[in-house]
């Protein structure tokens, strides 16, 4: 009877932690899909109105059309090949992304926070930084 409590509890706990890892590792498919292509306008779509944006050692606050043409010339000029993720994390509600854009003219520790707003989650803060 004890063997069995302990097999219940154990399996309970496996599967709360894949519960949790599952969903930590959601993003929206077109977040990717845009740094990926270098596609600002895409990116943008998943602005927050005001986003905190550093690019290398410049960093401010941003309206989304600010952020928009921003990411548009970081992309113009730095032609991405691919995204490869490194970490995900945080809550449900406000996940985090880390990994490392690579780009023709060389590769980008890439982080970002997303927050929860309403139906669908945003980027909050991105940072792009120069490995």
């Amino acid at each position: 009877m004890r063997f069995l409590k302990y097999i219940l509890i154990i399996t309970i706990q496996v599967l709360s932690i894949t519960a949790f890892a599952q969903q930590s590792q959601d993003l929206p498919e077109g977040l990717v899909t845009a740094f990926q292509q270098g596609n600002s306008i895409s990116l943008a779509n998943f602005f927050s109105d005001r986003i905190e944006l550093k690019i290398q050692n410049k960093e401010a606050i941003y309206s989304r059309s600010q952020a928009k043409q921003i990411m548009a010339k970081f992309f113009a000029q730095c032609k991405p090949k691919s995204l490869k993720k490194k970490h995900i994390g945080g809550k449900p509600n406000s996940p985090y992304f880390i990994g490392t854009l690579f780009t023709n003219n060389g590769n980008y520790r890439t982080t970002f926070l997303l927050k929860g707003d309403g139906d669908k989650v945003v980027i909050h803060r991105l940072s792009l930084e120069l490995e």
